[in-house]
């Protein structure tokens, strides 16, 4: 064979070769129209292919068939460009360039070309985090919807929903995009997830049957499906129950229906999640919304939610202040003072409440509401080593009267009178009681210079009946004081009048 003849031989053998292998990437990646993100590599689209191929096979699909334009090898060329500018040079600037070249030639190419051009262009607003620029030739992607496979049509519609949904809250121009997606979509093409997704945006809208229905079909599809469901669908669910009870309120037959259905979820929850005590706290919230708006006193009766929330504490799921201080209101709410405290107590030594003034003061309430006072006022002592509070001080002083320590009642009613911090209501009623105490602790001169103080200080014409009746009392205690006195000089005499004569018998 002559020696060029045979060049051209083998040249045409190569050439048709190479146009067997190109139409065989062009055919693997073409049939699927891109489906990888702009960043895919030939090895990634194989992957898909042969992912797909071990996938259960799905039923007949019912739309009619659409014709697609072929796509040309120039289109398959500038694209092979785009993506290695993106993949190996990694300058997002070049595949822009190329990309607006290639829409600004827009004639060069058919409908399906164009999609394509424009969901690259979508793809790289991704990458670059410009969801407007993401937005705009996604929008133009579905001007071409017909000439592009189902699929491709299906995910930029939901794309478009999203974008609207989570970058500009436009709820209600989403679900119109989340509609058309239903209307195109195969039903069994629709997940779980999209449900879910669905039921996020009626709650968002405050539409919360909507929000009831699409997370009851995105946790029954979950089910279906064979996956686990997401715990957040759970807590979506039971906040479009507790909001339908709420909207509700006038119409208790459908009130207490919701709230049945919140509390029938919260008890599967916290069956299902024993440890989890937010599940705990929902059982709880409803329990109390049904026993504040039930007439029916079984109901009331049977709405343990104090209950519910202790239980949460006792199996050492709270670790925040505020989760044992919310156990702490209501066990005060049901009058258990005396539980009250010994949360508190548990809290200081475990270290999660704070021994501050605030917290010490109400541990001290809760005792004095106990009737323990020897408690209280240990608790009131520490409260007021944080600040000198006239308030508490005042207690101090009262509490210490009743229990009997009068040199104590003095000195925390001298420290109410000159307190740094709060104010006393009624500073005379405090004077008062200090001259009580001094009264009682046998210092008659300091409780008569007391009292004849408090009397100076209430001007004889106040308009006040309670400094009123304080000024009398301490007109009454200044004539006890002589009265007492007038006694110990009595007595004094009498017993040394007694000494005397035992004496004089004596020496008899």
């Amino acid at each position: 064979m002559d020696s060029n003849l045979k060049d051209r031989f083998v040249m045409k053998r190569s050439f048709i070769s190479c146009l067997a292998i190109c139409g065989v990437l062009f055919i693997a990646e073409y049939s699927l129209e891109i489906t990888v993100e702009p960043d895919g590599s030939l090895s990634q689209l194989v992957g898909v292919m042969n992912a797909q191929t071990e996938e259960e096979e799905e039923p007949e699909d019912p739309r009619p068939e659409r014709k697609l334009q072929p796509i040309t090898v120039e289109f398959f060329e500038l694209n092979e460009k785009i993506t290695k500018a993106i993949d190996e040079d990694e300058d997002i600037e070049k595949a822009r360039e190329l990309l607006d070249r290639a829409l600004d030639r827009a004639r060069r190419w058919n409908e399906r070309e164009l999609a394509i051009f424009h969901r690259r262009y979508a793809m790289l607003g991704q990458l670059l985090e410009d969801y407007d620029l993401m937005l705009e030739h996604m929008l133009k992607l579905l001007d071409y919807g017909e000439y592009i496979k189902y699929f491709l049509q299906e995910q930029a519609l939901w794309q478009v929903a999203t974008i609207y949904a989570t970058q500009y809250e436009d709820f209600e121009t989403a679900l119109d995009y989340i509609q058309q997606w239903l209307d195109l979509t195969n039903d069994w093409n629709e997940g779980s997830k999209n449900y879910a997704y669905i039921g996020g945006i009626y709650t968002n809208l405050e539409n919360h049957y909507k929000t009831e229905e699409w997370m009851t079909r995105a946790i029954d599809k979950a089910e279906e499906e064979g996956n686990e469901v997401d715990p957040s669908w759970w807590v979506l669910l039971w906040q479009a129950y507790t909001q339908l009870s709420d909207e509700n309120s006038d119409n208790p037959p459908e009130r207490d229906k919701y709230l049945q259905k919140a509390l029938d979820l919260s008890q599967f929850l916290v069956y299902k999640f024993v440890g989890n005590k937010d599940y705990w706290r929902m059982l709880s919230n409803v329990y109390a919304k049904m026993a504040t708006v039930s007439d029916d006193p079984a109901v009331q009766e049977s709405a343990n939610w104090l209950y519910a929330l202790e239980s949460v504490y006792h199996l050492g799921l709270m670790t925040e202040e505020n989760d044992v201080k919310r156990v702490i209101s209501g066990t005060q709410g049901q009058a258990a003072y005396s539980r009250a405290a010994r949360f508190y107590r548990e809290g200081f030594e475990a270290e999660i409440i704070e021994q501050n003034f605030d917290n010490l003061n109400r541990f001290g309430q809760a005792f004095y509401m106990s009737s323990d006072r020897e408690k209280a006022a240990e608790a009131y002592e520490a409260a007021v080593t944080h600040k000198d509070d006239a308030t508490v001080l005042h207690s101090l002083a009262s509490l210490y009267q009743m229990m009997e320590n009068f040199s104590k009642c003095i000195t925390f009613a001298d420290r109410a009178l000159n307190a740094t911090e709060g104010e006393l209501k009624i500073p005379e009623q405090v004077k008062f009681l200090k001259g009580v105490c001094q009264f009682y602790n046998d210092d008659l001169d300091g409780s008569e210079d007391t009292m004849e103080e408090l009397r100076t200080d209430i001007s004889s014409d106040t308009d006040s009946e309670r400094l009123e009746r304080l000024r009398e009392s301490a007109g009454q205690y200044i004539e006890l004081i002589e009265s007492e006195r007038s006694r110990i000089e009595w007595k004094e005499y009498v017993e040394d009048q007694w000494r005397l004569y035992n004496e004089s018998k004596k020496s008899s």
